[in-house]
């Protein structure tokens, strides 16, 4: 007697094997079905719609993940938001609802309810970037990697590689430092720049992409709105308004990895991406070991470039570290 399941059961089969991976992020939304062509879209994000209510960007994305998406699928998202990923529950998310919603999103409920043919799996953004720069930079011997995203949005994750872990408090969290104050010796009026979640002084109101021509503009810098595109050619001739703007907006992420070092010896490399210091590329890595690298007290002992590395383009891609964590490359568990 065969025991081969009937036609149409091995098709769903097929199907549900389909892996979607997802990149939700304050300015595109991209989306690729397995080794198939990359979609990418303006995410439905208050960077791309300023103005627009929470709650119609937040319909609107699941229309478009829910229109796009093919039947049967497994879908891993990496999330550009706070969030619990045990519950698929964002926090919140500066680039993509500003200082709203006013209560926490159960994104995958919501997209379940939507699309219940398709399985959802929902991951911090940095969780997932940091999965990818795990899986090609982590060495045997590493205790803990830590990976810092700067984009639209700034946050950390740190894998405990001796257990394969991420670590994450009773709601999800970990490494929200673009929401602590920023370290900064910047004049006052970068100091009280406004952060999109709603504070200020911010890490990322001043470290951040979107904060660039704000800290260009309270710095007195000329063109501050064309700044962007034109920072990486002022830098290169050696423009002294350029460089003191590259040391206002490393100096809080160089701050922060000095504060890891400090608090955790057992932090073995520690990795910079983000399509924003990704983008300045060798100057601001040459700026952040810079800052990192002074020595202001004798718990400071050099060697500031060891084990620190800045991704160039490509290097690690949130798509692929979700699909690594829907395997369980790495377990996120709550402490």
């Amino acid at each position: 007697m065969s025991t081969r399941a009937p036609a149409h059961a091995a098709d769903r089969e097929d199907r549900v094997r389909t892996e979607v991976a997802v990149d939700l992020g304050g300015t595109w939304l991209r989306i690729r079905t397995g080794p198939g062509e990359t979609v990418r879209l303006p995410a439905p994000s208050i960077l791309n719609r300023p103005g627009e209510e929470p709650a119609a960007l937040l319909e609107q994305l699941i229309e478009t993940l829910a229109d796009l998406v093919p039947a049967d699928a497994r879908v891993a998202v990496s999330c550009g938001a706070a969030m619990d990923e045990e519950h698929g529950v964002l926090h919140g998310s500066g680039p993509l609802w500003g200082g709203g919603p006013d209560r926490p999103v159960p994104l995958r409920a919501l997209l379940t309810a939507r699309r219940p043919d398709v399985s959802w799996q929902l991951f911090n953004d940095v969780t997932a970037g940091l999965a990818s720069f795990v899986e090609r930079f982590a060495r045997p011997g590493h205790r803990r990697v830590v990976y810092v995203t700067v984009s639209s949005g700034i946050a950390l994750r740190t894998a405990d590689l001796t257990e394969r872990s991420v670590p994450v408090d009773a709601h999800g969290m970990q490494g929200e430092v673009g929401h602590l104050p920023a370290v900064s010796t910047a004049p006052a009026a970068v100091r009280a720049l406004s952060c999109p979640c709603g504070g200020t002084g911010h890490v990322a109101a001043l470290a951040a992409g979107p904060a660039l021509p704000h800290v260009a503009a309270a710095l007195g810098v000329p063109d501050p709105e064309g700044i962007r595109d034109a920072l990486p050619d002022r830098l290169r001739s050696g423009d002294p308004a350029a460089r003191r703007l590259l040391g206002t907006v490393v100096e809080p992420v160089a701050e922060i990895v000095r504060t890891l070092r400090c608090l955790d010896p057992r932090i073995d490399l520690v990795g910079i991406g983000g399509g924003y210091a990704e983008g300045l590329g060798d100057p601001y890595r040459a700026e952040l070991v810079r800052q990192v690298g002074e020595v202001r007290s004798y718990a400071d002992r050099g060697g500031a470039g060891e084990g620190l590395r800045l991704c160039r383009p490509g290097e690690v891609d949130p798509m692929a570290g979700a699909v690594a964590l829907s395997r369980g490359a790495l377990t996120v568990t709550k402490r």
